[in-house]
């Protein structure tokens, strides 16, 4: 389990919040200092996600601690200071505890106030041949329920809307051509929830690889090394537009007779080590969703107009207030595609509910040309 305490907070020309967190890694082949290094990387991708710093990359954050930029951080504030307070070592657990000093500069990052709504679609499945062994022919369904369980981690920082009843050919949204009409789909799924984004993911290998060597006596299940790939996409449910694409790719021990049926809903499937090892892709997935979304512009559809007061998308839920001012954008289909024109109207928020809320103009502009489906997106004056 990870943990994040605020510890302090102290003001001077900049302000500066203390934070303290930490971060697990499994111990592979006996690598301690691997484990150390992902253990960090986790504690530090916590705190930045929790406090919403934005920094480019771990090893700028660190001031050359850390030697491994491998994880974008895309919120608002820096590292000032960071101190390895806590190891403790378990089993083939390592966990690190840090104290960060994270300076607030959330002018850079205007919109992160607000959270997002995502669309989580149930995966698909590229092979289903490949679940024979085993029969996990049941797996995306699985994976995706402990998806959105993982997700609701993060809900500090948006607002996951699970859709994994239906299923999806999700083949056309990782062509290189998207069509209108899975873009028509994408933009269907976020009006039905209510969301600013779309998810979409597809399991792509999930086939067996080399026996693995071992002293098993004849009558032992053989071991296999089993691959598993997910495919990630996240749209734009407005407009239908892709907007990052990520490919996660990892692999475990298989032990199993061949004609063994493995129930992937239960905890023992989840507790193997291929269970854990798409569990941890879970954990880096909701990481870089989080950071991906931190200081990308929260906006509504407009649901109802009625001369110069508008209902739109956005509510308790995503931390809409009172009072807050709100710019008006019209949505235009051109070519098969959405194109979002800014206007000169605002409008000021009166009324908030759980999932909508009222805005009224304001001046003395009337709303002309706006129309339903059109977006509003918080001002930044």
């Amino acid at each position: 389990m990870r943990l994040i305490a605020l510890l302090l907070f102290v003001s001077f020309s900049s302000q500066a919040i203390w934070y303290e967190s930490t971060g697990q890694a499994k111990i592979r082949n006996g690598n301690v200092e691997q484990a150390r290094l992902m253990a960090t990387e986790d504690a530090i991708q916590q705190a930045l996600l929790f406090s919403g710093a934005q920094v480019n990359s771990l090893q700028q954050v660190v001031n050359g601690v850390w030697q491994t930029p491998t994880t974008q951080i895309y919120s608002h504030g820096a590292i000032d200071q960071i101190e390895v307070i806590d190891e403790v070592q378990s089993s083939e657990i390592l966990s690190v505890t840090l104290r960060l000093d994270i300076l607030d500069n959330s002018e850079n990052c205007q919109n992160s106030s607000l959270k997002k709504n995502v669309a989580i679609t149930r995966a698909g499945f590229k092979f289903p041949e490949q679940a024979t062994y085993g029969q996990i022919f049941e797996l995306p369904k699985a994976y995706s329920d402990k998806l959105v369980t993982h997700l609701n981690q993060f809900n500090h920082l948006f607002n996951s809307k699970p859709d994994i009843f239906r299923k999806l050919n999700t083949e056309s949204f990782f062509t290189a051509y998207n069509d209108a009409s899975s873009s028509a789909l994408i933009q269907q799924i976020a009006d039905q929830n209510n969301s600013q984004f779309v998810w979409v993911s597809q399991i792509e290998d999930v086939s067996l690889g080399e026996q693995q060597s071992s002293s098993l006596t004849f009558w032992q299940n053989k071991a296999f090394e089993r691959f598993f790939s997910l495919n990630t996409a996240l749209y734009n449910g407005l407009t239908g537009e892709l907007m990052t694409q990520k490919r996660y790719d990892t692999f475990a021990t298989w032990q199993t007779k061949k004609t063994a049926r493995i129930d992937v809903n239960s905890e023992k499937f989840w507790t193997m080590p291929y269970g854990q090892e798409i569990t941890d892709i879970n954990v880096k997935l909701g990481q870089d969703l989080a950071s991906y979304l931190a200081c990308v512009p929260a906006q509504a559809r407009i649901l109802s107009i009625a001369h110069d007061t508008i209902i739109i998308s956005l509510g308790v839920e995503n931390n809409l207030v009172k009072g807050q001012k709100l710019k008006v954008a019209l949505r235009k289909g051109f070519n098969q595609k959405q194109l979002i024109i800014d206007t000169d109207y605002q409008v000021r928020v009166t009324q908030v509910n759980q999932n909508t809320a009222i805005a009224q103009v304001i001046g003395d502009k009337l709303l002309a040309n706006v129309q339903l489906g059109d977006l509003v997106t918080l001002a930044s004056f």
